[in-house]
């Protein structure tokens, strides 16, 4: 028990690394699952919905002839009408900031320009321009922009369309805004679904569940390893090492109780991590439907026994005695390859071989292919929820914990072998 406080009170003391590689890395991966559960609700729409561009009409013409407030019409029909203040800076704040996607400027005497150049028969006349200022980073400003000339053309051509003594430009623009009023009441794309055989299209709920949980695979290989190494290092250190060794406690109890020290706090962060995914579905606003007792709990266990295994890691390299900073390295760069060769960042289907290759003999690889096939996406679309290949998945995952085990209780039996690890040295006594 008292080794068990130690341990505790060993992960307390060095709990940066659990803000950096847990929460914070841990949020960032949320948050990319937040973003493609947000984007799969679309998946279920009948309607095209494309976005919507924020635009502001400034007038400077004092609205005559209703042309800026019939503009301002027309374009809210499709886009999103913002107001703000007609000054230089307000203008620049708007457009740097991204605030608006386009802002219209009606100049002064547009209108009496603009009905010159609707009864100009000769052609002589050119057609007035309403300034326009186009967020540079908008591609749906450019669609309003181009809006904006179609209202005019439109307007001209309904202005010619009425008898020739009854040709107003307001009669003119309120037909036109009329018309557009209407087509979009009445228009719209539809979305066509596909039968397809891929079984992430018609469990969305499962897909936003399994995509969550192997998110969890990069911070559980940087957290789990780095703290079960601070315990197990830290106990190591030769004056503990040589205090402990002394004592009538057996070294194999020692060690037993700080790795269950760790493993207690792996569930508790499986535990955690889960309720946190069943959240973020909550606050997406997708469905549980399609989830079950029997598919969330193999998913729990496959996460873990995945978490056990990064235990295993972190007790083989307190074993090895590796430096701090070393440790580190070893665990970020084993980390990335981890997650980016186990079908978790990339679909299977446009990894290139020999990174799948370099992933089955990856521990990252068969945690996804074990929540696969306990759901029956992505890997094991083709075959359908598979509990043998479930289990066969992750004993595969369990078997690297083993791995690491063996090595770890191998190294450390050398160690105690060594007289130079469990005592000073000659010289060292010298000193």
């Amino acid at each position: 028990m008292n080794t068990c406080k130690a341990a505790l009170r060993i992960l307390g003391a060095r709990k940066l690394y659990v803000v950096i590689y847990l929460v914070c890395i841990g949020a960032m991966m949320l948050g990319i699952s937040w973003q493609t559960m947000r984007a799969s609700r679309s998946a279920g729409d009948t309607v095209y919905q494309p976005d919507t561009a924020r635009v502001a009409v400034i007038d400077r013409d004092a609205d005559t002839d209703d042309l800026a407030s019939s503009l301002r019409s027309y374009l809210a029909t499709d886009s999103e009408i913002v107001e703000i203040e007609d000054d230089a800076e307000s203008l620049q704040q708007a457009v740097a900031s991204n605030y608006v996607d386009l802002i219209a400027i009606v100049p002064r005497g547009f209108a009496e320009r603009y009905q010159r150049y609707l009864n100009d028969t000769d052609g002589a006349a050119t057609q007035p321009v309403i300034e326009t200022v186009v967020s540079y980073t908008s591609g749906s400003g450019s669609l309003a922009q181009l809006e904006v000339n179609e209202f005019l053309s439109l307007t001209r051509t309904s202005y010619l369309g009425l008898p020739s003594g009854e040709r107003t430009v307001p009669d003119a623009a309120q037909t036109v805004l009329g018309i557009a009023r209407k087509d979009a009441k009445e228009s719209s794309v539809a979305v066509v679904h596909v039968a397809s055989g891929d079984a992430d299209a018609v469990k969305p709920a499962a897909s936003a569940f399994a995509g969550t949980i192997k998110s969890a695979l990069y911070p559980l290989l940087l957290v789990m390893p780095i703290c079960t190494f601070l315990v197990i290092g830290t106990f190591n250190e030769s004056e503990i090492r040589r205090r402990l060794y002394a004592s009538p406690k057996r070294s194999v109890s020692l060690e037993l109780q700080q790795v269950a020290t760790c493993c207690a706090f792996g569930l508790l962060v499986c535990i955690g991590y889960t309720a946190a995914t069943f959240l973020l579905m909550k606050m997406a606003g997708v469905s549980f439907e399609g989830l079950t007792i029997v598919n969330v709990g193999l998913s729990f266990i496959s996460l873990l026994v995945y978490t056990l295994m990064a235990i295993a890691c972190g007790f083989l390299l307190g074993s090895v005695v590796l430096s701090e900073m070393a440790v580190n390295g070893f665990v970020n760069v084993f980390g990335l390859l981890t997650m980016f060769t186990s079908g978790m960042s990339f679909s299977v289907d446009m990894m290139p071989e020999p990174m799948i290759v370099i992933g089955k003999f990856l521990p990252g690889w068969w945690l996804c292919v074990s929540i696969d096939n306990a759901f029956g996406l992505g890997t094991a679309s083709g075959t359908g929820v598979d509990y043998g290949a479930w289990a066969s998945s992750i004993g595969l995952v369990a078997l690297f914990g083993v791995a690491f085990v063996c090595l770890g209780l191998a190294l450390g039996r050398i160690r105690r072998t060594r007289p130079t690890l469990a005592s000073p040295s000659t010289t060292q006594l010298a000193k």
